[in-house]
Parts: structure tokens; sequence; C-alpha cells
């Protein structure tokens, strides 16, 4: 018999849908719980002894679901409840059929790579976690215009003036990175994408770094004039002399992806190219 966590967006649509899946499930002799998704959550799960996670909401809550998904190994699964859907490929009137094909081992899944992230504050390094989509430094309500130092590796990269900057994975390549002039990366594949945020240079452009480098920033401008962002999800503002170090983490996330649907299929239907 499986294990199954259903994990939700906090909405009573989604609440309708996980009761269907979770019907689905237990017709399968599947045991399964259920996780609503709210702040603090991710601190108080342990997910040993699953074998699926299945996410029903939007991009934002499938982020959360694989945060903690990852730290057990168990692969996931997205249902869409939410808005645009990038991440949960799955519509909730296919459920049935690939939550079959999944538990009958026929699902395909793709493994994507994590970034870990830290704080370097007066000398002291705090780890402050592993994410699937992405690092945003930005300028905060109060700041004008943001300066930072960015390191790639040992060597001493830009000066960037302007909003801010992104370090994102190659499946947070279609978010907030595309949106500020990053290319689209394939989401299997592992490097670390730097995209420069309005920057006050035009010639400042993205740069697609191999796996084993680390990114530096190094925060000059005034304390509370920036904040960082990881996931779209947790924040905190910095201080000046902040250094934020982005690696490629040892965690990967498993993602069973759309049976019918590839990557480039789905590129063209939420970007409605052509």
């Amino acid at each position: 018999m499986r294990k199954v966590i259903l994990f939700r967006k906090n909405s009573s649509k989604a609440e309708s849908t996980a009761e269907s899946i979770h019907r689905i499930l237990r017709e399968k002799g599947c045991r399964t719980a259920h996780l609503v998704n709210v702040p603090g959550l991710e601190r108080r799960v342990n997910l040993k002894g699953y074998d699926l996670m299945v996410v029903v909401g939007g991009d934002g809550t499938f982020l959360a679901g694989a945060r903690i998904a990852a730290k057990f190994g168990v692969p996931v699964v997205g249902v869409n409840e939410g808005r645009f859907g990038f991440l949960t490929e799955i519509g909730k009137e296919e459920a049935h059929e690939v939550l079959t094909d999944i538990l009958r081992g026929k699902g395909k899944k793709q493994r994507r790579m994590m970034i870990s992230t830290y704080l370097i504050r007066r000398g002291v390094r705090k780890f402050l976690g592993d994410y699937l989509n992405d690092v945003v430094i930005s300028k905060s309500a109060i700041a004008r215009i943001m300066e930072m130092e960015i390191y790639a590796g040992d060597s001493f990269m830009v000066h960037v003036y302007g909003d801010g900057v992104i370090i994102s994975t190659p499946t947070g390549s279609t978010a907030y990175a595309l949106s500020a002039g990053g290319p689209i990366m394939y989401p299997d594949s592992e490097n670390l994408l730097f995209v420069p945020i309005c920057p006050h240079t035009l010639s400042n452009r993205p740069v697609v770094l191999p796996p084993d480098f680390s990114l530096r920033v190094r925060i000059l401008s005034g304390s509370r004039e920036s904040f960082l962002t990881m996931d779209g999800q947790r924040g905190m503002f910095l201080q000046e002399g902040d250094e934020v170090e982005v690696r490629k983490s040892r965690r990967y996330c498993e993602i069973y992806l759309h049976p019918r649907k590839g990557f480039f299929e789905i590129l063209r239907e939420k970007l409605r190219w052509g």
C-alpha cells in the first residue's frame, strides 16, 4: 500500500479538488494524508515513509510543497488549481488518468536542480534553505537604485546599479527571470542563471554559468534599502555589507511530468507562442 501526501492551496476550490483526488487514491489502495499550505508549515512536516506528494494549487503552492518533498526524496506531481500553472502541469480533469499511470509505475519523472542560499553578515555564514525556482535581491519600497558587487566563484564579475538581480535555476528561468529578459533554459539542465533587473548600464546582460560555480552578491546600498526573496515566498531585509551566496544544492526535486505534453508544447500554451 502506497502512502501519498496531498498538499493543497488554502482555498475552497483546491479543497474540493483534493477531496476528489483523495477518493481516487483510496480506490487505488493508497493511504493518504492532507496538508494545507500555511506559513511555517515546512519546519513542522516529516514525510519519511511517503511515496508521492500530489500538489493541488498553483505554482506558488507547488514550490512550497517541492521544498518539503525534496528534503525527504519524495517525488511530486502538480494538479493545477491556480492561475498560471507552469509547474502544476496536470489539469484536474486529467488527474484520474495521470495518477493511475503513476501508481502503475508508468509515470515519467524528471530530476530538477535546486539552489542553496546563504547569508553572510559580519563574517557569520547562515544557511537560508534550498529553493527550486530563484533567489531575488531587489530594492525595497524606500530605495531608489541599488548598488551591488557580483562575484562568480572567486572572480569579480560585475558592478551592478539597478533594481536588483535574479539568480535562477533552469526551472525558474520561465518565472521572474524570463520577465526580466533572461533566457529560457531546459528544465532538467544544470546551470545557474544570473539576470540583472533593469540595470542602469544597459550592457549588463544575463549570464549562464556552470553548476560548479557559486554566485555571491555583496550589498553596497544602505541598510533596509534592499530585500532578499527566495522562491517568491520567503524574504528578509538586507544590510549594507551583507553578502548573499547562491550555489547548486546537493538536493534535487523529482517531478512527474505531463504524460502527453512536452516542455515545448507547454511553452507554446502558457506563453501563447504562435
